[in-house]
């Protein structure tokens, strides 16, 4: 008889399952201005007003951010929480930066565009790098544009070796929130 209650009390501890915090989720929302969209913003690498995340709150609420690798992954990286977009009914569009410090003393930008759902789920994230150098004679700055209608374009210009690229993507979001590359014709 033990092992049987044992054995249904393991199963119902299995069965539960894990919630998010809304009230902590508010209280993140609620740590950063709202961003209107008359027309369209601009993302670049003009300053946001940041209220600067510590390593807890990433961990817990943006823990897709964080490198794979298991050694030092908040090393030389700030993250800055810069505005939110509350206005779609099924999810919340949060606007993150990343700064990362490299050892020859380049730093390099990245906004992260991050829908969750209202409760604070995760739904999905685009990386936009801003700016950025790396030791091997390379530079990267891209611009981006962010629309009423929730269409994003990326607009990138790259240098390697003294030649320059270009590139122009485009992006949407859907309904549910996820980032949909959209063709270039």
């Amino acid at each position: 008889m033990k092992q049987m209650v044992s054995l249904c009390f393991l199963f119902q501890s299995l069965t539960v399952a894990a919630q998010y915090d809304t009230t902590a989720y508010a209280a993140l929302l609620s740590s950063t201005s709202e961003v209107y969209l008359a027309d369209s913003i601009s993302i670049n690498n003009t300053p946001w007003p940041m209220n600067r995340l510590d390593s807890s709150t990433i961990k817990n609420w943006f823990p897709q951010l964080l490198p794979s690798s298991a050694n030092n992954r908040l090393r030389n990286r700030s993250y800055y929480l810069a505005g939110k977009i509350t206005s779609s009914s099924n999810f919340d569009l949060l606007i993150v930066l990343e700064e990362k410090k490299k050892a020859d003393s380049t730093i390099s930008q990245v906004v992260y565009l991050i829908t969750n759902k209202k409760d604070g789920a995760y739904i999905a994230s685009l990386e936009i790098p801003i700016t950025g150098a790396s030791k091997r004679k390379s530079s990267f700055s891209t611009s981006s544009w962010l629309y009423k209608d929730y269409k994003i374009v990326q607009d990138s210009k790259i240098t390697v070796n003294q030649r320059s690229y270009a590139d122009l993507k485009k992006y949407r979001i859907n309904g549910s929130g996820r980032f949909i590359l959209s063709p270039n014709y």
